[in-house]
């Protein structure tokens, strides 16, 4: 028997990489075979024991498991026996999903499209214009900003979804997991729907693009280093404490990556004048991709930047025209999904509907985003084997 798997998908506020960390938790061995017997299964109907005897390991494993699970909020335990309390979408899920999804990326796209002359005018009015065209700037703005970041205060204040859930060690984020299998993955993996940021104080290091590999960027790297540490020794207790320690030297690369990259644009300096821990700090960069050295000391760089005060102005007055606009067409698929949804899998673990809805959500957007991208009203990442096809931003707070 084959070992059904899922993939986990984290928004929010995820914390540091310790016990309370639901990536850390979830990519735990067996977690995900785990979960996906819990949710395969209708509530409160298996027991661990059962569990242990269907993946043929030691009840200990799953023991262990169903306490960090149950630790940060992911089951409930009732009498030895289990529900999920996150949405888990699972193959048979699918078509039910797609009736609420067809054809809805297109019709949401031509709305915005519609408008493109006074979104024009409005992007016209950002710094970054003076270097990006824009379909390279509403790429970041429309895809990113406002689908996969301002939409959800949005639609929350109108009580369509919920954006965040507060979780236990004072974390705030929604998990979402899929079914690990070739049908589950063109809705998971392959839309352009999945935003990474990495903050540091004053700078906010973005990419935005489609699941499809492990992206070259900020975010990724360092949870990666972090993820291998996990099992670099095996004394469990170090490895976290030495993650804690690397968390916050994390924090202080990026924000002397972030202030390179601010002074290299506004006064314009160049790699010669550098010191030596600027230079390592370049080159990192560079490796990244998020600079590039040139031959004559120059320093190119190759990621739009905005300014938190364009974020508040600018971008917040695209933000109301663009959702304003397309609110009733998003208000009716909602109306109905949670009308007439009833045999998919969070709602018979009794999930939040709310919680699912942000998912359908990313669904609908990333849809959209792919009709943007087609018609050339925003730009085409490149699909770089192995790591997908994103774009990368920053975002500087203080000038």
């Amino acid at each position: 028997m084959i070992n059904r798997k899922l993939n986990f998908y984290f928004f929010g506020e995820i914390g540091e990489y310790d016990k309370y960390n639901p990536e850390f938790v979830c990519n735990r061995e067996y977690a995900s075979e785990i979960l996906y017997i819990i949710a395969k299964n209708k509530p409160f109907t298996i027991s661990r024991f059962e569990i242990a005897k269907l993946l043929n390991i030691k009840d200990e494993v799953v023991a262990n498991n169903i306490n960090n699970l149950e630790l940060i909020n992911a089951i409930e335990v009732k009498n030895n026996s289990y529900q999920v309390k996150f949405p888990i979408i699972l193959e048979k899920d699918i078509e039910e999903i797609e009736k609420y999804i067809y054809k809805v990326g297109e019709v949401i796209g031509k709305k915005i499209i519609d408008i493109k002359d006074v979104l024009y005018a409005k992007v016209s009015q950002l710094r970054c214009f003076k270097h990006y065209t824009y379909d390279r700037i509403l790429y970041h703005i429309i895809c990113d900003k406002i689908f996969d970041g301002t939409a959800f205060e949005f639609f929350t204040k109108r009580n369509t979804f919920c954006s965040s859930k507060l979780q236990p060690g004072n974390r705030n984020y929604i998990i979402v997991a899929y079914e690990d299998s070739k049908l589950v993955e063109k809705h998971s993996n392959k839309i352009l729907c999945s935003s990474n940021n990495y903050r540091s104080s004053e700078f906010s290091f973005n990419s935005f693009g489609d699941l499809n590999g492990l992206r070259k960027d900020m975010f990724r790297f360092f949870r990666l280093t972090q993820k291998s540490i996990h099992s670099a020794s095996p004394f469990d207790k170090v490895n976290i404490a030495y993650n804690n320690v690397l968390d916050r030297m994390n924090k202080k690369i990026a924000y002397e990556c972030g202030n390179l990259i601010r002074s290299v644009i506004e006064k314009d300096i160049t790699y010669s004048q550098l010191s030596e821990q600027e230079k390592s700090i370049a080159q990192f960069l560079q490796e990244l991709e998020y600079i590039s050295i040139n031959e004559d000391n120059s320093i190119s760089v190759n990621i739009t930047v905005f300014y938190d005060f364009e974020v508040a102005t600018t971008i917040k007055e695209l933000s109301d025209i663009i959702l304003e606009n397309i609110f009733p067409i998003v208000k009716e698929i909602f109306d109905s999904f949670k009308i007439n949804v009833s045999e998919i899998t969070p709602v018979r673990h009794n999930v939040d509907i709310k919680e699912t809805a942000n998912e359908l959500w990313h669904q609908i957007f990333g849809a959209t985003n792919e009709y943007l991208v087609k018609e050339g009203f925003v730009a085409t990442p490149n699909n770089i084997d192995g790591q997908g096809r994103y774009l990368r931003s920053l975002t500087i707070s203080k000038i």
